[in-house]
């Protein structure tokens, strides 16, 4: 069964047809190794360090200029870029600024494990041009770089044909490269982060007892894009109102300064003044010293604006950012000439730039490249563990095709729906793309010492230490709790295992776990939905991981109230507990979405707890899971002639709004993260009976959740304001089912519990194919792997519906035949017996002989291997007769 080369299948543009205001996946062409610390890219337009001006998109697979490779990090142009660098090939006279260092290219071969790019503008008369072709270990890359062969001719018309290497990095101010032509290396490191690295604060640079700043009180604290802030307020709106906000609450107090690093974002206007820089403080109202903002963000993301600082005394001088990405570089031969230069152009402010010169008669260059967090030196020893002089470049990349060969070969497809568009090539091509996509995210930053130790550095320490172990970043958990795990337990149970203890070690680093690191903590997003992650581990015995350690952790968050904006835990845990809900008039944003994403990490927690024998947390926490009808107004209208019944915002004094739309995204009070009221209509993954009892019976909630297939796709412009998902919403799904986000990923498996199977069958097959193609890429961010991981299983034909169930949903396979291999030698192989594009119901599943007439299977029994057999059929009614709940 299945094809032998998987990793041919991949195409790795797939979801990189991306812009700002559409998203087929806002995605990168990465080269690398599976769950590899630095990934690579080819970046083909110009360099800006802000998500928010739309240059955090420096990839598109129409741009005919190479900027260079990049080292990246980037999760999601969202999160944006740390450590990063660029590497560039050219000859001739050295250019000084971009674009005239840019080159023409022409891809010649894109895959995960292999990279080769033609520099067309640098060729001779007989079509003989620059060619880079490279390859990526863990921790480092090899470019096999070749250049034209010399020409006389043009030597005697005075052509310069001077072959040159060069590393770009951000920063001239804190970045460093040390350039040795008679090694041929170079070397040093950059501090370039978007945020989420450690700071430490020194003493203030004068004791001022008259500081009066408070960081309460103030308008709707809430987590932000930028941590370890002293003092901080936020408001809705633009950033002309945040900045009124500074002169109003914050210039009346003498005392109050802040400070930024970013210079006025696009759209202020009357605000514009209240900017200054590290090297001098303005008045902001000729008469008190003020906010001297650190930042402004116009509309960020879910939260609107805001404006964050420190107190005076208390800025940056005294801080100390413990983050530094060091590189080391091996040219093949002796350069004869290099040096370092600053960069002013139109990609960079005060950049840097080191390079070497190589002679005219030079062919080829190779050039090792290895990375650290921890020091230049384990940076050398990771050139020499990885990249040994005695390996070829032929041999590196055949360890790499190799790695991702037996990666991908874990699961093993055959046939699937007649009549599919895609054809077999195109099934094909979709699957192993998406398995790809899966394998890069979480990242590790562990690292081998030379006696062979396993070590991080942390960037959940305070002070950016070194720690032994596995450390894990760059996943946004409001996103990947839904499949990333679910998918990796399954099908990669080892590296699940690895990628666990990495969080369980960011706990003993940092005193919680994360929830959007990148490398650390950025606090973005609603909720703690590391916790149903860190329950399903725990539920599934884990090996490697201190189970009591991990519960310690997610009990954590359920119980204890975290330090003020402190980016950590549940902020609204007060509210949330004191009223079953976060209210409207809280302090808080994201109250319906935020609420029901706490109702399931708790009941998620509940099962964790009842696997450690706390039975008593278990019901308090089981209890507070079930008080997700405080928030489900039965009345509520939808469209004209439609179901009623959403969830909604309530008060502090238990009433809803009178006010109601449910086309309206973000709602009135910014309740609904990224999406309206109809995508959070059906948000109890936990409880799917209970909701359909909430709805009036199995009949009405089948209706709702078919009138949200087919709905016209409405959209309002609420609180949340005009983003790429609700374009992405109109041009690449269908009804109200927002499938290019991740609220809604969970519905058609809610279909089941509800009492419809055929509902969720058909529109899952529906999903796969309309949602995963060629043509559209992903219908949205696939944001750090959970899209893709959502297609993988769903076409195995298995979902996990809540963290820490034991079970997996049967949902509507996509193949004739799969094979996926367990530990131990086993195979789970899945048959689906007369399936075609017509036949997505199942008429009967039997898992080892035995029928699964409750359309799940257990976690237990997969771990032993075995036949899943499925019978398909194109007749609901055979759906519906199978299932017993």
């Amino acid at each position: 069964v299945g094809v032998e080369n998987p990793e041919d299948y991949v195409d790795v543009l797939i979801g990189t047809r991306s812009r700002i205001d559409l998203s087929t996946g806002n995605v990168l062409p990465f080269l690398g190794r599976p769950w590899g610390m630095n990934l690579w890219a080819p970046q083909t337009n110009n360099y800006s360090p802000s998500a928010t001006n739309g240059k955090a998109w420096w990839f598109h697979p129409d741009d005919k200029e190479l900027y260079g490779i990049r080292c990246t990090h980037q999760p999601s142009p969202w999160i944006n870029d740390y450590g990063n660098f660029l590497i560039q090939a050219d000859m001739g006279i050295r250019k000084t600024k971009y674009p005239d260092k840019t080159s023409f290219h022409k891809p010649e071969k894109l895959s995960p494990y292999q990279m080769d790019f033609v520099l067309t503008n640098h060729c001779t008369g007989d079509g003989e041009c620059i060619t880079m072709n490279m390859t990526a270990t863990k921790r480092g890359a090899i470019f096999k770089i070749s250049f034209p062969s010399f020409d006389e001719s043009a030597e005697r018309l005075g052509y310069d044909q001077t072959r040159r290497i060069r590393v770009l990095l951000s920063s001239n101010l804190t970045d460093y490269v040390s350039v040795d032509p008679a090694t041929g290396e170079m070397s040093g490191y950059t501090t370039k982060n978007s945020g989420g690295v450690p700071v430490s604060s020194g003493p203030p640079l004068r004791d001022d007892s008259k500081d009066t700043c408070k960081d309460d009180s103030v308008v709707k604290p809430t987590v932000g894009l930028h941590g370890h802030d002293i003092y901080r307020f936020r408001v809705n709106g633009t950033g002309d109102a945040a900045a009124q906000v500074c002169l109003e609450q914050c210039c009346s107090e003498e005392n109050c300064v802040a400070w930024t690093l970013d210079p006025p974002s696009e759209g202020l206007t009357e605000a514009k003044h209240l900017y200054s820089t590290p090297s001098g403080l303005r008045d902001c109202d000729s008469a008190h010293s003020c906010c001297w903002i650190k930042d402004v963000a116009e509309d960020d993301g879910a939260r609107g604006g805001h404006i964050s600082g420190w107190k005076k005394g208390h800025g940056p001088e005294t801080t100390k950012i413990h983050f530094k990405h060091y590189f080391v570089m091996q040219a093949s031969i002796e350069a004869e000439n290099g040096d370092t230069d600053v960069v002013n152009d139109n990609m960079f402010v005060n950049g840097l730039e080191g390079y070497l010169e190589f002679p005219a008669l030079t062919k080829s260059i190779t050039l090792r490249v290895a990375t650290s967090f921890i020091s230049l030196d384990q940076a050398k020893t990771t050139l020499e563990l990885e990249l040994p002089k005695e390996k070829r470049f032929e041999d590196i990349a055949d360890e790499s095709r190799d790695a991702w060969r037996s990666l991908l070969s874990h699961v093993k497809v055959e046939g699937g729906g007649a009549g599919d568009p895609r054809g077999d090539f195109g099934r094909l091509q979709i699957f192993y793309s998406s398995m790809y996509r899966a394998s890069l995210f979480p990242r590790s930053l562990a690292e081998v010492t030379k006696d062979g130790k396993l070590v991080h550095y942390s960037p959940y320490d305070s002070k950016g230490r070194v720690f032994p172990g596995e450390i894990s970043t760059d996943s946004g958990f409001w996103d990947a709790y839904r499949t990333v795990y679910q998918y990796g337990a399954l099908v990669n149970p080892d590296q699940y295992s690895k990628i666990i203890q990495g969080w369980i070690n960011a706990y003993r680093e940092n005193g919680w776990i994360p929830s959007w690191p990148s490398p650390g903590e950025r606090g973005a997003m609603a909720a703690t939905m590391q916790d149903a992650v860190i329950a399903d581990a725990i539920v599934r015995k884990t090996p490697g991981i201190n189970l009591t350690e991990a519960y310690e952790a997610i009990r954590k968050d359920a119980f204890e109230i975290p330090p003020p904006l402190s980016k950590r835990g549940r902020a609204s845990l007060a509210e949330y507990v004191k009223y079953g809900y976060i209210p409207a008039d809280s302090a808080y944003h994201d109250g319906v979405a935020a609420t029901l994403n706490f109702k399931l990490a708790d009941f998620s927690v509940s099962l964790a707890a009842e696997a450690m024998n706390f039975p008593d947390e278990a019901k308090k926490l089981r209890d507070r899971a079930s008080s997700w009808k405080l928030l489900f107004d039965a009345h509520a209208p939808g469209i004209p002639g439609g179901i009623p019944g959403f969830f909604r915002v309530k008060f502090t004094n238990g009433s809803f709004p009178d006010r109601w739309d449910p086309f309206a995204w973000g709602g009135d009070y910014s309740e609904y993260t990224e999406a309206s009221g109809y995508q959070y209509r059906f948000y109890v993954p936990h409880d799917p009976k209970g909701l359909a009892d909430a709805y009036g019976g199995t009949e009405k909630i089948c209706k709702a959740i078919e009138e949200m297939m087919t709905a016209p796709p409405v959209i309002h412009v609420g609180t949340w304001g005009l983003h790429h998902e609700q374009v992405e919403l109109i041009n690449n799904c269908f009804g109200e089912y927002e499938h290019n986000n991740q609220p809604v990923h969970h519905v058609l498996y809610m279909a089941k519990g509800a009492g419809c199977p055929s509902v969720g069958q058909k529109w899952l097959r529906i999903a796969q194919e309309k949602l995963y193609n060629q043509e559209v890429g992903f219908s949205g961010d696939e944001d750090n792997g959970e899209m893709a991981s959502w297609f993988v299983l769903s076409a195995l034909g298995l979902y996990q519906l809540v963290p820490g169930a034991s079970y997996y949903e049967i949902g509507s396979p996509l193949f004739e035949t799969a094979v996926i291999d367990v530990p131990g030698g086993k195979k789970i192989e899945i048959v689906a017996k007369g399936n075609s594009r017509g036949t997505p119901y199942i008429k009967s599943v039997v898992f080892n002989g035995k029928k699964l007439t409750n359309l799940r299977v257990s976690i237990e029994d997969l771990k032993k291997g075995g036949l899943l057999e499925f019978e398909m059929s194109g007749d609901p009614k055979d759906a519906e007769e199978f299932l017993v709940l």
